[in-house]
């Protein structure tokens, strides 16, 4: 009996293996925030792995949207597309210039509309800073601002990692294109693509009016987290996980 039991287990065992073996996962297409790599999504690779296919994908090293979305190159006739921060502004730029090209998105952390004069004004100081005494990472202080959790050793560190890692010409060059962005949402509005926003309610970095405006007008799907973390891929990984499932 306790050999036919084993069989038994055995057999569903490698039934199981077969069928996610052979089973098509859903791919999704992850795009980076301004000065982040691969790691900014760690955990989600970390979760995500056996179910989805996700494919990392780098900004493309351009001055403005129009030529970076010439630069994604995507075999699928329609993909699903995961954007987070500056990568979500430009995931959303991407299906609104190509929205038979998409299928599903999922946009973390992005207010989809121009900068104010204020951010203008701090990022071209920023640059000039860069160009006339060089490169410098982020503080520590300046990242912890941007977790729930500022005394959180490990992420502060990696964020700093992933800042002094990518330099000063993807800096330079995605700081600038930053500051040419329009307000998408009337595109949004008038789009019939699925569109799920997940952000803070207390993330600085954000617009939050226009998410209100974006709320009041559209069918979008908005899901808020009350937090001040703008890096919620990072510190609040579970949540978005879940966002992901339900998104994708």
């Amino acid at each position: 009996m306790v050999l036919n039991s084993l069989k038994i287990k055995l057999y569903f065992s490698l039934q199981l293996i077969l069928i996610q073996l052979f089973m098509k996962k859903t791919k999704i297409y992850l795009f980076p925030g301004l000065m982040c790599d691969k790691r900014v999504f760690k955990y989600i690779y970390f979760y995500l792995k056996n179910e989805y296919e996700l494919i990392y994908m780098d900004i493309p090293l351009e001055e403005n949207f129009d030529k970076m979305i010439e630069n994604l190159n995507f075999k699928e006739e329609k993909v699903n597309l995961l954007g987070f921060s500056m990568g979500g502004y430009l995931a959303t730029y991407f299906a609104l210039k190509y929205p038979k090209k998409v299928d599903n998105l999922l946009i973390l952390s992005a207010s989809c509309c121009a900068l104010s004069k204020n951010e203008i004004a701090f990022r071209k100081k920023a640059i000039s800073f860069v160009k006339e005494f060089g490169f410098k990472p982020l503080s520590r202080k300046k990242i912890s601002s941007l977790l729930e959790n500022k005394d959180d050793l490990k992420l502060i560190n990696l964020i700093f990692d992933m800042y002094q890692k990518m330099g000063e010409t993807y800096f330079l060059t995605h700081m600038n294109a930053s500051l040419k962005r329009k307000d998408l949402t009337e595109e949004i509005i008038c789009s019939n693509l699925n569109f799920n926003f997940c952000y803070s309610n207390k993330d600085s970095l954000i617009n939050q009016e226009w998410f209100e405006n974006l709320k009041n007008k559209s069918n979008c799907n908005l899901n808020i987290i009350n937090s001040t973390s703008h890096m919620i891929t990072l510190d609040k990984s579970v949540f978005i996980v879940d966002e992901i499932r339900r998104a994708f």
